[in-house]
């Protein structure tokens, strides 16, 4: 699942970006908004509600260089609650909008990506990704953290994928949990990490046909809270991603009012697979994803998301580079 744009890799690899008159004009249009007395909130969510990521990473970087300021604080100066919280992560590049998310959340994806979200962190904060995961996470959490930040998917290899080693992993797995008495959480949580969608999916299939029962069981048995959630995550988003991402937007809404912080991370951060993530949420939940955003939301906020979902074709950039 390739999350981060190509800008954003030419951004943190130092490379030379022309950006497009369209980018340039789009810049102005937001600048004039802030301009002045009052803030022009509908022309910001014209402007950025429907921008694909790459657009989007691109304004946020042409936007700094014409104005000398990050185009994040002029949000935060002019905007405010829910709305300004998704205007200020739709406004910053990806690999800065998932850092913000992770350092506000500890407060309170393949190699590539993570070594691009190590240097926007570091960037933003000041400080390294890994050691402030070590020092405010505990236990199993603080562990799967830490080994995703390092960890490369095996999928990632050139290497062949071969019978024997999904076998492996998974009686791995089995002798490291229900295999014996006690759990050796590392093992497990290091080779689930380790695996790529593909190997996730034939780890799974062999664990079914030997012991009957598949992977969900085991992290439900060997692992609780926060641990047992985020490794749960993880292999559900290898073994079946669309259903999982539309469960996890769906979850943001359920019950009683809406966590709107989880909501607008979601749609940002899973953007260029919003199309596939909308076509599962409709066939599961028997209702289009914007009707549900419509009937949870009002206000700016309700406009700004629905701008976002109404832009299907992420892939197609609608400004772009030169």
């Amino acid at each position: 699942m390739n999350l981060y744009p190509l800008s954003a890799f030419d951004f943190f690899n130092k490379l030379k970006i022309h950006f497009s008159n369209s980018i340039d004009t789009a810049c102005e249009q937001i600048h004039g908004a802030c301009k002045g007395t009052g803030t022009d909130e509908k022309t910001l969510v014209n402007v950025l509600g429907p921008l694909s990521p790459n657009d989007r990473s691109l304004i946020a970087y042409r936007y700094e260089q014409l104005y000398k300021t990050p185009l994040r604080d002029l949000v935060k100066s002019e905007t405010s609650g829910d709305f300004g919280y998704l205007l200020q992560l739709i406004c910053m590049s990806v690999p800065h909008a998932e850092a913000y998310v992770l350092y506000h959340a500890m407060k309170g994806a393949g190699t590539k990506e993570i070594n691009v979200l190590k240097k926007a962190f570091a960037e933003l904060y000041g400080t390294d990704l890994s050691a402030m995961a070590s020092s405010d996470l505990s236990g199993d959490f603080r562990q799967i953290v830490t080994i995703a930040l390092h960890e490369t998917h095996q999928g990632h290899s050139t290497l062949p994928l071969t019978k024997s080693k999904p076998l492996e992993d998974a009686e791995k797995i089995y002798r490291a949990g229900e295999g014996e008495r006690g759990t050796h959480e590392g093992t497990i949580i290091k080779t689930l990490l380790a695996s790529s969608p593909k190997r996730l999916k034939k780890i799974e299939t062999i664990y079914v046909e030997r012991h009957n029962h598949g992977l969900a069981r085991v992290i439900e048995n060997e692992f609780s809270g926060s641990s047992a959630r985020a490794l749960a995550f993880h292999v559900n988003v290898g073994l079946d991603p669309w259903n999982t991402l539309a469960d996890l937007i769906h979850d943001a809404m359920d019950g009683i009012g809406t966590n709107e912080t989880a909501l607008s991370a979601a749609i940002v951060r899973y953007h260029p697979y919003m199309h596939k993530i909308q076509l599962a949420y409709e066939h599961k939940n028997k209702t289009s994803l914007r009707d549900r955003v419509r009937g949870d939301t009002s206000g700016p906020y309700q406009e700004l998301l629905l701008h976002a979902l109404l832009n299907l074709l992420w892939s197609c950039d609608r400004l772009g580079a030169m």
